[in-house]
C-alpha cells in the first residue's frame, strides 16, 4: 500500500464525514463549529481506517523477515535469537523510512492530540461564557481550559 492508494481513502473519509456533519447539524450551527466536527470525525474515521492498514504492512514486513530467516541454516536458532534483536534494530529504521502510514499517523496523532486538549475546550468555554464582547469570551474560555488541564495535570 502506498501514498496514491492513501489519498483516495483520506479523500473519501473526509466526504463521508463532512456528509455525516451536515445532515446531522442544526441549520443556525455556527461554520466554525461544523468545520471543527467534520475535521474531528475524520481524524477519528482515519485512525480507525489506519490500523488495518499498518496492521497488515507490518505483518507483511514479518512474513518477509521470516522467509529470509527460514531459508538459510536452521542449526543456528540460538545464534539467531542473539543477533535477532540487533538485525530488527537496524531494520526497524529503514522500515519506519519506507513505512507508508508513518506520515499520516504522526499527522492523525499529533492533530487529534490538540483539538482534543487545547482546541475543542477552549472552543466549548468560549461559546459557554457569559461575557458580551468575544475579545473577553476567548479570555474566560481560554482561562478556564488551561486552568482545567492544570488541575488534570496535578491530580494524575
Amino acid at each position: 500500500m502506498d501514498v496514491g492508494t492513501l489519498l483516495p481513502l483520506a479523500i473519501l473519509l473526509l466526504l463521508v464525514s463532512t456528509w455525516f456533519v451536515l445532515y446531522y447539524a442544526k441549520r443556525k450551527t455556527p461554520i466554525f463549529i461544523i468545520l471543527l466536527s467534520i475535521i474531528s470525525f475524520g481524524l477519528g474515521s482515519a485512525a480507525v481506517a489506519l490500523l488495518p492498514i499498518d496492521l497488515s504492512y507490518a505483518a507483511s514486513l514479518s512474513n518477509a523477515a521470516a522467509a529470509d530467516d527460514n531459508g538459510g541454516e536452521n542449526d543456528n536458532n540460538d545464534a539467531q535469537q542473539n543477533n535477532q534483536d540487533g538485525h530488527d534494530q537496524n531494520n526497524n529504521n529503514n522500515n519506519l523510512d519506507n513505512n507508508p502510514t508513518y506520515i499520516p499517523w504522526k499527522i492523525t496523532y499529533w492533530t487529534t492530540f490538540l483539538l482534543a486538549w487545547l482546541i475543542l475546550p477552549i472552543t466549548r468555554e468560549t461559546l459557554l461564557s457569559g461575557h458580551f464582547t468575544l475579545l473577553q469570551r476567548i479570555r474566560n474560555g481560554f482561562t478556564k481550559s488551561i486552568k482545567a488541564i492544570l488541575l488534570m495535570s496535578v491530580c494524575g
